[in-house]
């Protein structure tokens, strides 16, 4: 450990031991979350579990923070592939509001192997010392996480610009594992300009993270958790075809050097095709060819009711391909269209189109390419809903194009399994 590092928890130490002099931790309000014995055996028990603290005000993202986003998201680093979480695996994203807190708890859950969780925290540690932070984000402090069997790291961050009207912020965040249970809990608070943020909104929000991840874990006298494949999002996430049926050298996104939005290969945008849903349990992946000729992305969630699942459903097909940058630039060589589409038990929707860019002087190389063939479903059986989009090259043909695109949904389709 670095002296710089030893420095700030030397300095953590030494505030808490302040603050239990001062008795803020008088002040703490008591979790209203129980800690049941054993620990959460898949994403569906986290969800039952954490279910009614959900925030009713939050349903859809970008409210909802993505599966798939990096651990520690307020730090961007160059090399950001290494603090991304585990993908294909079963997970839980949600925005609690427990009666004790003021401000929102971001939680993530990840069911996965204990090797995989442990290497993840330890790339967030890492990304804590390595993180390229704007001008105006300060990192104030990075200490040990150590509570309920859940060992970790936990960090806070203050940025200046947090509302337009100059109002400083801070946001904490736990990135922690125990057995093969991978947590992430974030919050954040206002605080005035040239000031420093509220120890007791820190602890608090502590004391409730605790109490989440300890509702998730269990007894820490018990066992932790082992990889187990007993519940419908652990057998969708078995059933994902292996990366190569998509194509030659598919491998998961994001790449060494990638772009932000380079997986979209239409647009660059990200945020086009959210499909997050707070508290819903979900298997989520996405893969490209390393030179960027096919893009694939798949979601899958389960909803608590059907009605929420064709509301997710039709969400994610909404996006019609168009870019606010780029209006007035793009040609279609097969116009966008939403049909009708039924495969095996899963009914829905499937939207298709290829489009033909001009290539202007100065687009950043890989953001993406001239022209792609887009093919994705959104289908749905019961309470379970399945979002899959392939983009690739369009050649000479694009019909052939989207027929390929087709071709590989339907084959992951047809791998699925359909729960009772």
């Amino acid at each position: 450990m670095d002296l710089a590092r030893l420095r700030r928890l030397r300095i953590a130490a030494a505030a808490i031991t302040l603050l239990f002099t001062l008795g803020v931790f008088d002040q703490l309000k008591t979790p209203a979350l129980p800690m049941p014995a054993r620990a959460a055996a898949s994403v569906e028990e986290i969800a039952d579990r954490l279910r009614g603290h959900l925030d009713d005000d939050v349903t859809y993202a970008p409210h909802v923070t993505l599966p798939g986003i990096p651990l520690l998201a307020w730090c961007w680093p160059e090399n950001i592939e290494t603090r991304m979480p585990p993908e294909g695996v079963p997970t839980y994203s949600g925005k609690l509001l427990p009666p004790e807190m003021d401000e929102p708890l971001e939680v993530r859950f990840w069911i996965t192997s204990p090797e995989t969780a442990v290497s993840a925290v330890a790339a967030a540690s890492s990304g804590t010392e390595e993180c390229g932070r704007p001008d105006d984000d300060v990192l104030k402090d990075v200490a040990d996480f150590n509570q309920r069997g859940w060992l970790g790291v936990q960090a806070l961050v203050t940025t200046d610009v947090w509302t337009e009207d100059g109002d400083s912020g801070a946001s904490a965040t736990i990135v922690a594992a125990r057995g093969g249970l991978l947590a992430e809990v974030t919050w954040a608070w206002p605080f005035e300009a040239d000031g420093e943020p509220d120890p007791h909104v820190l602890l608090q929000g502590t004391v409730s993270a605790t109490s989440v991840l300890a509702a998730v874990g269990g007894d820490p006298a018990k066992s932790a958790l082992a990889t187990t494949t007993r519940s419908a999002s652990a057998a969708m996430a078995a059933a994902l075809p292996p990366p190569s049926a998509y194509g030659k050298d598919m491998v998961s996104w994001p790449v060494p050097g990638s772009a932000p939005g380079s997986h979209e290969l239409v647009c660059g945008d990200p945020f086009h095709e959210q499909n997050a849903y707070s508290g819903a349990p979900a298997v989520t992946r996405r893969l490209i060819g390393e030179v960027g000729e096919v893009s694939v992305r798949e979601d899958v969630l389960f909803l608590p009711e059907e009605q929420s699942a064709e509301r997710a459903r039709t969400r994610s097909l909404g996006w019609d391909g168009s870019c606010l940058s780029d209006e007035g630039e793009q040609s279609y060589s097969i116009d966008p269209r939403l049909e009708p589409f039924t495969s095996g038990p899963w009914t829905g929707e499937i939207k298709t189109f290829a489009v033909q860019r001009p290539d202007p002087p100065r687009r950043p190389k890989g953001i993406y390419r001239r022209s792609v063939a887009h093919v994705a479903v959104g289908v749905r059986h019961g309470t379970a809903m399945v979002y899959l989009r392939w983009q690739g090259p369009v050649g000479t043909d694009p019909a052939a194009a989207l027929r390929t695109g087709r071709a590989a949904i339907t084959r992951t389709l047809d791998r699925l399994p359909v729960g009772d």
